[in-house]
């Protein structure tokens, strides 16, 4: 396929091809409209290719770790390549600290224009208060006083300020990153010597850091689960959570990127297994725990009690933990729960007591 390339000796693009032409190819660079400097160009016996400069698509050759310099673009790649890693100073300080500084510049301004109107008031033209066009000269008052200036520079100091205050709340409704997040972000800038020792103390200022990224509905869970693995075996943690083109992207660095659609995945089919213990495993021991005599109910039903307790604590503590949900929706599913548990036992009990009682009704 034909590609345009710029000519800067002749200033117009002209047809290329992805055959390799003679000539010069320095002379001229794909989209863009100037000519690369001399020193950028790679020295070679050949002229290269078009499509040895442009990689084919879906190759990731832009994204590999390998393929950055010790540095600071080493370092936004790993950011880069996990959203997890995005991590930053908020400057919480540096914000409060100018906050308090514009408070006070606009209270000053306050007390100027609280002067200004007394003025006006006991020794002033009180005419002034009660009318803007003529405070402002336009109704022939003669000369405009200084309320209009002082206004417009309270209008600029307070838009300055509710920026800044609206922007601080913002910044300051950002969550903390993981403690494993802001540990593999050190170790990473670390082993590569990316940055040095007074350019990357800012990881270490753990309260005023910021994620960008938005964590999962089951964050932590995710990263004790990924630990467990890792502690059995890394190399099964690869298998499960990190794709094909993940383990293209780190290249030869000790980096490891998991997919948060695997961990979700393989989260959701640990989640629907407990929530099926939870329904099934109380079912199964409570019919177990039915009374066969008339004289077991008493003692028995004790135990089938303090089942249907133990497990619907355990069921409002997991919906606590694995879940975001609300106070009041926690509440509510725990008790659906121990209403379903509590509707089998008495149907199940009512059984046993008629199945026990028949015979002596009709005299068996």
């Amino acid at each position: 396929m034909a590609a345009m390339i710029y000519d800067g000796n002749n200033g117009r693009h002209v047809a290329g091809s992805s055959v390799c032409a003679p000539g010069n190819f320095s002379t001229g660079s794909i989209i863009e409209k100037t000519s690369p400097p001399a020193s950028r160009i790679a020295s070679s016996s050949r002229t290269p290719c078009i499509d040895e400069l442009d990689p084919p698509p879906g190759s990731g050759f832009a994204g590999e770790m390998d393929e950055f310099q010790q540095g600071y673009g080493k370092v936004a790649a790993f950011e880069d390549c996990d959203p997890t890693l995005n991590i930053y100073r908020k400057f919480g300080w540096l914000h409060d600290r100018t906050l308090l500084h514009l408070q006070d510049e606009l209270s000053e301004l306050e007390r100027e224009l609280k002067y200004l109107d007394e003025y006006d008031f006991k020794d002033g033209d009180h005419i002034r208060l009660i009318s803007r066009r003529y405070d402002y000269g336009l109704l022939g008052s003669g000369t405009q006083s200084e309320r209009k200036d002082l206004i417009n520079e309270i209008n600029a100091k307070l838009k300055e300020y509710d920026e800044l205050l609206l922007r601080t709340r913002q910044i300051k409704a950002l969550k903390r990153p993981t403690e494993r997040a802001q540990r593999s972000l050190f170790s990473l800038i670390k082993s590569t010597q990316s940055l040095v020792k007074d350019e990357s103390d800012w990881i270490r200022h753990s309260l005023d850091l910021a994620a960008l990224s938005v964590g999962t509905e089951h964050g932590w869970f995710n990263e004790f689960l990924e630990d467990s693995m890792n502690n059995i075996s890394r190399r099964m943690t690869r298998w499960f959570f990190t794709t094909s083109e993940q383990r293209t992207q780190a290249g030869k660095e000790v980096i490891q990127l998991t997919s948060p659609v695997r961990r979700d995945n393989f989260l959701r089919v640990i989640l629907t297994t407990l929530a099926l213990i939870l329904l099934l495993v109380p079912v199964f021991i409570l019919f177990k725990l039915q009374p066969s005599h008339a004289s077991e109910v008493k003692k028995k039903s004790n135990y089938q009690i303090l089942t249907v307790f133990l497990f619907t604590l355990f069921f409002s503590a997991s919906c606590s933990i694995f879940t975001r949900a609300r106070r009041q929706e926690v509440f509510s599913a725990t008790a659906a729960y121990c209403a379903v548990l509590v509707i089998f036992l008495g149907n199940t009990s009512n059984v046993v007591v008629v199945t026990n009682w028949l015979p002596n009704l009709t005299g068996g």
